[in-house]
């Protein structure tokens, strides 16, 4: 298995640690259809930090992997709160006719519900799931209760639709290879979504891809 991501509880406090566990890993198998139903491998570790004596400098060297594209390139993660909104199709319809009103497309300096306010691409922990291919999906545990979205794995942080979403600090550098800092390509270049338990996040957890 393949070390993807690392997140402590100190830096993203707000994820939902389960007790005893302040580190959260995230691993896959970098083949496809190695997971259930032919899907990616992929396996979340709550760990206490405090029982590991040995962490590992750097991650093995890897010999032979299906696709290049499950390798990330190596980084340092600098957590940042951002606010989104959930998706407008799922909003009730009142506020659909009210920002429906709001839109002013005429102008390309406006901002836009969907695009700059909404559901934030990117890598991310916690927020609103996108929909965009199938439309929405209800993820329910097998206890029955509902799931909550915990990590999304995106191929790009952000697109020529979304750069709103664009740090500052990048704004004045050229784009080229900024929004893909991680070089992880999912799927057909989209994304992959990991959902939980919103009871208990040990229970077995659900993938989708977008």
């Amino acid at each position: 298995m393949l070390p993807v991501l690392q997140v402590f509880r100190k830096d993203v406090p707000a994820l939902g640690f389960p007790e005893g566990a302040d580190l959260l890993q995230v691993l896959w198998c970098p083949f496809d259809a190695h997971g259930e139903g032919l899907a990616i491998d992929l396996r979340l570790v709550w760990r206490d930090s405090a029982m590991i004596s040995a962490p590992m400098v750097e991650a093995p060297e890897l010999k032979v992997v299906g696709r290049a594209g499950y390798v990330p390139d190596v980084c340092v993660l600098h957590p940042e709160e951002v606010v989104e909104h959930q998706s407008f199709e799922l909003l009730p319809n009142a506020i659909q006719n009210a920002l429906e009103e709001w839109e002013d497309w005429e102008s390309e300096e406006a901002p836009h519900y969907q695009y700059d306010l909404s559901v934030a691409p990117g890598w991310k922990v916690g927020g609103f799931a996108s929909w965009h291919l199938t439309g929405p999906q209800e993820m329910v545990c097998g206890c029955g209760a509902p799931m909550r979205l915990l990590l999304t794995v995106d191929t790009k942080e952000w697109d020529n639709g979304s750069l709103s979403w664009m740090p500052f600090e990048d704004a004045e550098l050229s784009t080229y290879g900024l929004s893909t800092p991680t070089r992880v390509v999912v799927g057909r270049a989209g994304s992959l979504r990991v959902f939980v338990c919103s009871k208990d996040v040990k229970h077995p957890h659900k993938i989708n891809e977008q």
